[in-house]
């Protein structure tokens, strides 16, 4: 049973503590043993915070986090997951029993000391291992120095779950974080379920039914699942070319979303990166000078300050331009996406869209002209220059319509 229901007779520990006193019960899924008994996946124990470590496959973390020390790890939630606010929390309240970390053992060191992996609970963990020692902190120094110095409380001791193996909690995770009480965001799903994907019992799947089982353990479609996976092979790539240097990409939160849409929801875009089609997942196919360029006109900002593709909505319009040669090529010479876009409209059609947009700046210059006053010699020489413009594009316009 996932944690946080209740059975009959089996309440659910609601106080906060100080001593940090193991729960008389916390319900925790259970197995069958071969025997045909019932036994726990997990044991509660009290476990010293000084010998938790974070879990290093977090999927709220960045890729480039997993596997390096604590201290980056510290830094990295203290900038991204209101590390300050869960100090004074706990620093006032007391640490709540009844929401105990869920771990598993770490690889022994040798030194006698029992070390875990923090699966769920990385951020209470952080909280919990600056109250103690502020120090660590490589960033908001000063924050966390005062909330670690008003704190009543500085649990040394809290009760945790402890699981054989990782694979023992997954389960749990999708319950809980994707489609329970306290959702990830899309790049978070993303990866937990990929992660879920390598377990034995998905391993030896077909691509399809793997995506099948994985749509049911969310109660979600496979569709979306492939969909999710086929961002995550792009944002993935991006990852591991550390994200061709554009500034700030990795740290906003919405880019695998933006990724996500732009793949997975127009034929062209996944097409113009390599990929067969929208739920194309393989990495291996993704061309990365394309991906490269379609990065920097999503997220690197122009000397105005916008992107060449402005907002997530222009991602139709890009659509269009990447499926047609002519307008693709004007884009990547520095048309605007506007003027590309005429293009995939056909050569006449672009042709009387630019004559109806011009014919209605002229008019609106027309209208103002007479409280313009100060009119410079280089506005005269722009007007002399748009009617030359006019009498050849009318010129060439007659010879076509009549070429006798």
């Amino acid at each position: 049973m996932p944690y946080g229901e209740t059975t009959k007779n089996v309440p659910i520990q609601k106080k906060r503590s100080a001593s940090n006193k193991t729960p008389s019960v916390i319900p925790r899924r259970k197995r069958k043993a071969t025997n045909g008994n019932v036994q726990p996946l997990a044991t509660v124990r009290e476990i010293d915070v000084r010998n938790l470590l974070f879990d290093e496959k977090n999927p709220r973390h960045p890729k480039r986090l997993f596997g390096i020390d604590e201290s980056e790890v510290i830094n990295w939630m203290l900038e991204h997951a209101s590390i300050i606010e869960l100090m004074n929390s706990i620093g006032e309240q007391g640490y709540f029993e009844g929401e105990p970390l869920m771990v598993v053992p770490t690889t022994p060191t040798g030194d006698g000391e029992e070390r875990l992996f923090v699966v769920e609970g990385n951020r209470r963990l952080t909280a919990l291992k600056l109250l103690l020692d502020p120090s660590l902190a490589g960033t908001k120094k000063r924050a966390v120095s005062e909330a670690a110095r008003i704190a009543k409380f500085k649990p040394e001791k809290i009760s945790c779950q402890v699981y054989k193996q990782r694979d023992d909690l997954l389960h749990f995770l999708a319950f809980r974080h994707v489609t329970g009480i306290k959702p990830w965001d899309p790049l978070m799903k993303a990866r937990y379920l990929y992660e879920l994907a390598q377990t034995p019992s998905f391993a030896q799947l077909s691509r399809i039914e793997k995506h099948r089982r994985l749509a049911r353990e969310i109660g979600s479609t496979s569709n979306y699942v492939a969909r999710l996976f086929a961002g995550l092979a792009v944002y993935r790539v991006l990852e591991d070319n550390s994200f061709f240097g554009i500034s700030s990409l990795e740290a906003e939160g919405d880019r695998y979303s933006v990724l996500t849409t732009a793949v997975t929801s127009y034929t062209n875009i996944a097409v113009f990166l390599g990929l067969t089609g929208p739920t194309d997942d393989d990495e291996s196919h993704i061309n990365k000078r394309h991906l490269k360029k379609l990065a920097i006109w999503l997220f690197a900002r122009e000397p105005g300050g916008k992107a060449r593709i402005p907002e997530s909505r222009s991602l139709k319009e890009f659509n269009r331009v990447a499926g047609n040669a002519a307008a693709l090529d004007r884009f990547e010479n520095g048309a605007t996406l506007a003027e590309a876009d005429l293009l995939t409209e056909g050569p006449i059609e672009a042709f009387r869209s630019a004559l109806s947009d011009a014919k209605s700046l002229l008019g609106i210059a027309q209208t103002i002209i007479h409280q313009a006053t100060e009119i410079t010699a280089s506005d005269i020489e722009t007007l002399q220059n748009l009617r030359a413009l006019v009498v050849a594009l009318l010129g060439a316009a007659k010879e076509i319509h009549n070429p006798e």
